[in-house]
């Protein structure tokens, strides 16, 4: 499992999951997006794991140690998947990477999922574990984003902007728009303002032909 605390662990971060830790990183997933953050307990992921109960309470004693194990798994998980079949023109690369951050089409348990990692995010300040897996997310993000717009100035496909900054407003504009919708519940709020970031992003990287 991840690099949380305790002796129970199967498995290391870099390694292919196992079936029982995919079962066990799903329940929690379903746990989360069915209760939201507060109201998911041990008990409540316990319910969605299809497996014995004993072979979960076998590796986890407590929700804290269960999550953070999950989000090393998802850091792992979009670290791995932002690179795979990547396309050649940054440009088509950065929309697939805003296309990660703003999906076009999420059904009701992506959108409740999303907004129990809101209300995840918001215990940083609080918590120096969620703090540093948030922290190594977005980096992830910020670095990929950065990356494909510095290659893109590169090969002159974008005008001459500083990758970092453009990264960082693309990142944190991004953010507010999912977690606007996903407060309001609203779905049509993200496809507008996604639409409009898009047209945004044309008119300030593209270069004019």
């Amino acid at each position: 499992m991840g690099g949380t605390s305790g002796g129970k662990r199967s498995m290391t971060l870099g390694e292919d999951l196992d079936e029982t830790t995919a079962a066990i990183m799903d329940a929690v997933y379903r746990a989360l997006s069915r209760n939201g953050y507060p109201e998911t307990t041990m008990s409540e992921i316990a319910a969605e794991f299809e497996k014995s109960k004993s072979l979960l309470y076998y590796h986890y004693e407590s929700k804290e140690e269960i999550l953070n194990d999950f989000f090393a798994h998802l850091c792992e998980h979009l670290e791995a998947t932002l690179v795979e079949d990547a396309p050649d023109d940054p440009y088509e690369q950065l929309l697939a990477l805003i296309d990660r951050l703003l999906p076009a089409e999420m059904d009701n348990e992506a959108l409740r999922f999303r907004r129990a990692f809101f209300e995840i995010r918001s215990q940083a300040p609080h918590n120096q574990s969620y703090h540093e897996q948030i922290k190594r997310s977005d980096e992830i993000v910020l670095e990929a984003l950065t990356e494909t717009i510095r290659r893109g100035v590169e090969e002159g496909r974008f005008v001459d902007v500083d990758p970092e900054r453009e990264a960082e407003l693309l990142f944190s504009t991004s953010y507010g728009i999912m977690e606007r919708g996903v407060a309001l519940e609203d779905r049509s709020l993200i496809e507008r303002n996604r639409a409009t970031l898009y047209d945004r992003i044309e008119r300030w990287l593209l270069e004019a032909e």
